[in-house]
């Protein structure tokens, strides 16, 4: 029974594990052939990383569907200082246990099976590289997949998903800059120079290698026979996030990135927006959740510090720096959230108002101009003859057409002015606290200016257009209007004049209602 229930167990995991890469694939792609000429510099490169003995045999049992409790434990066990670690995990916050650990096979029990050959794999595998190839260069890049493994754990608890899982993935994303710095070395150092960040050194590594450290993490891993997902993740956390947020672990370790170089980078503005920007495209963060997931690896960084042996940022340091991220990411989250009303309020062609807010900016107005006595004047403007435009040059050109249109008119009026696009080739002007005599004058204007305004084709054609006016105001001298709709109906009249007595005129409303 037993071992029937370890084989289903092993069966799950694998169609997990398939399924996982087959979303991945059909999500993002199919993955790009890595180049030819780097793969033999890698396989011909003696010094390439590889796992110490203590992950070689983690990553055996990893892969096998037999591996048991006590396998992990005899495995673990052979390596004091891993065994510390694990001792150490299975009695921290990480997971909360009822009852403590005395030793490693304790330990292990707690973790379970899956949790365990994972956490035994981050440390070794990680203290192993480490150990073997410790400069300066390493030392960055280890706080910064250390970072990411723990931004991983952070967004894996806010949207109830495997953390154990997440943090190695986050630890192993970007092993193929390993790879790189080992078998190319100055070569690669001078290349990477060049980078701002860490989205400008893929593209470098594409355009001057033919492969990015993601490719070249994922081969890595694949030779190393670590499972599936875990080399999947190395690809699918440097690709484009999808047309709408999908919270899943490839999007988190895709963003764990972003978070670490907030901690990385204090004295970048930049590397805040960036990591606001990926949280919302990627998971669909908004500002509150994002700062809770900054301040809770604040949090979180004394223990991950401690279980990696690798100091990351001082306390007093890193609570400054949470602090000055969450302001910059409201501020941040506050413009976006204005750029978004203005473009619902735009009209998407022209870039003038759309009729929904010049409606309500009317009723303000003629609400307002009623109570104090200000005179207010609405003009309808339209397009003469619009409809042979678009048959003769066809719509792209009478799309040029309206958008010409909208500029010169723009460009005429005051800024508190309001100019909407009322439907198709039908604009509408509100000029607040101006009197009809005023109005006219600059409608009159901007009627000459589009008259004489010449349309380009192409080198050998142009044309002109013509617009009509109609023109109502509201306590202007004696006139008056009992409401909004009353008036924008009478420009519309007047507007109708002056298209039936021959176009190209401005009219003034001479009824009232």
């Amino acid at each position: 029974m037993r071992l029937k229930a370890s084989l289903l167990a092993y069966l799950y995991i694998c169609i997990y594990a398939i399924s996982s890469c087959y979303n991945a694939w059909s999500r993002y792609g199919e993955r790009p052939a890595m180049n030819e000429d780097l793969i033999r510099q890698l396989k011909c490169c003696t010094t390439l990383p590889t796992p110490p003995s203590t992950a070689v045999r983690i990553i055996e049992l990893a892969n096998s569907p037999n591996a048991s409790l006590m396998q992990i434990a005899d495995a673990v066990a052979f390596d004091p200082a891993l065994a510390a670690k694990m001792l150490k995990v299975a009695n921290s916050p990480l997971y909360n246990a009822r009852r403590s650990a005395g030793n490693v096979r304790q330990a292990i029990s707690l973790m379970g099976t899956h949790a365990a050959i994972t956490i035994a794999l981050s440390f070794s595998l990680v203290g192993g590289l480490k150990s073997a190839q410790h400069n300066a260069k390493t030392n960055v890049f280890w706080k910064r997949s250390i970072l990411s493994a723990l931004a991983c754990r952070v967004l894996a608890q806010h949207f109830r998903l495997p953390a154990d899982d997440l943090l190695l993935a986050g630890l192993l994303q970007d092993i193929g800059i390993i790879a790189l710095q080992t078998a190319l070395s100055e070569r690669y150092d001078e290349l990477a120079a060049n980078a701002v960040d860490h989205d400008t050194l893929l593209q470098i590594e594409r355009e001057l290698l033919g492969s990015g450290h993601d490719e070249v993490g994922y081969w890595l891993l694949k030779r190393w026979h670590l499972p599936d997902q875990l080399a999947v993740s190395c690809l699918t956390s440097h690709i484009q996030p999808a047309s709408e947020p999908v919270p899943d672990a490839n999007s988190c370790v895709a963003v764990s990135g972003y978070l670490a170089d907030v901690f990385l980078k204090p004295d970048d503005p930049v590397a805040t927006l960036k990591a606001t920007n990926a949280g919302a495209r990627w998971l669909g963060l908004d500002a509150q959740a994002l700062t809770d997931i900054i301040e809770a690896m604040r949090h979180g960084l004394k223990e991950i510090e401690d279980l990696f042996d690798i100091p990351l940022i001082d306390a007093a340091h890193a609570e400054a720096l949470v602090a000055e991220a969450k302001e910059l990411i409201f501020v941040a989250n506050l413009r976006q959230m204005r750029e978004i009303e203005e473009r619902s309020q735009r009209d998407a062609l022209t870039g003038a108002y759309n009729r929904t807010y010049f409606d309500d900016a009317l009723i303000r107005e003629f609400e307002l101009a009623t109570r104090h006595g200000w005179p207010l004047s609405v003009a309808v403007i339209d397009v003469d003859h619009f409809k042979q435009i678009n048959d003769t040059y066809g719509h792209a050109v009478g799309d040029a057409t309206l958008q010409s249109l909208t500029r010169v008119i723009q460009s005429q009026i005051r800024n508190g002015d309001v100019f909407a696009r009322y439907g198709g080739e039908e604009f509408t002007l509100l000029f607040p606290g101006t009197p009809g005599e005023a109005a006219a004058k600059v409608l009159s204007r901007i009627r000459e200016t589009i008259a004489a305004f010449h349309h380009t084709v192409d080198a050998e054609t142009a044309f002109k257009v013509t617009i009509s006016i109609g023109l109502a105001c509201h306590l202007n001298t004696s006139t008056s209007f009992q409401r909004a709709q009353n008036l924008i109906n009478a420009a519309d009249q007047a507007l109708y004049i002056a298209k039936s007595s021959g176009r190209n005129k401005l009219e003034e409303a001479t009824i009232h209602f």
